[in-house]
């Protein structure tokens, strides 16, 4: 599964790691990338939700929007 998303308000470097360590905790997360400017992708495993992603970043005060 692929999922492509922007994450709106990423400032600097630590937001990218944070960002990057709030989805590893996911299961079956195979492959994270996310640009300085914020867009991001996901590729997994295991069927993971758009609930599942923002509620992730929300816990590193993170916001995203889902790119279809």
């Amino acid at each position: 599964m692929l999922m492509k998303f922007k994450i709106t308000n990423m400032t600097c470097d630590a937001c990218l790691k944070l960002s990057k360590a709030a989805l590893e905790s996911l299961s079956g997360i195979k492959e994270i990338r996310i640009e300085p400017d914020g867009s991001a992708f996901i590729e997994s495993e295991q069927n993971i939700t758009w609930p599942e992603v923002k509620e992730a970043l929300a816990k590193v005060d993170k916001q995203a929007s889902l790119i279809l």
